[in-house]
């Protein structure tokens, strides 16, 4: 089935604002971070429930991971709460703005250079233009 609209960067923004509004509340990034992870574990537990029947470990080939398999939740949590920390102070919309070049910008270093066994993609100038031109554009509307 192919799908036309993804709506992954939209829902990362309402996220973004929705963890620095309890951040504000709660007055605490780092709990607000907890809170959305554990309401996200929560929801993916059902997901598996509802998807496998049952929550079963035992096909997931544990031996075949490299220590690095295991770093996207601390990853994550850290991406959640520098979010959750940064909106109150900036805002939501330069909040995302940053994360989307930096998003970007470290996909390309990936894909240059093939990093945790993806495929080589290599940079191009035309690429580099872009990020430049993103944080340009940035640069500008945060001073005006």
């Amino acid at each position: 089935m192919a799908h036309d609209w993804y709506p992954n960067g939209s829902l990362s923004a309402v996220q973004t604002a929705i963890n620095g509004h309890l951040s504000v509340i709660i007055h605490s990034a780092i709990k607000a971070a907890f809170i959305s992870f554990l309401v996200g574990t929560l929801t993916l537990w059902l997901i598996v429930i509802i998807k496998e029947r049952k929550i079963s470990f035992r096909r997931l080939h544990l031996k075949n991971t490299v220590w690095w398999n295991w770093c996207g939740g601390v990853l994550g949590a850290f991406f959640v709460c520098v979010n959750a920390y940064l909106v109150p102070i900036i805002g939501t919309g330069m909040v995302v703005v940053i994360l989307l070049i930096g998003t970007i910008a470290g996909s390309l270093l990936v894909d240059h250079f093939g990093l945790f066994a993806s495929k080589k993609n290599p940079v191009n100038l035309l690429q580099v233009i872009g990020i430049v031109i993103m944080i340009t554009g940035v640069s500008m509307i945060k001073l005006l």
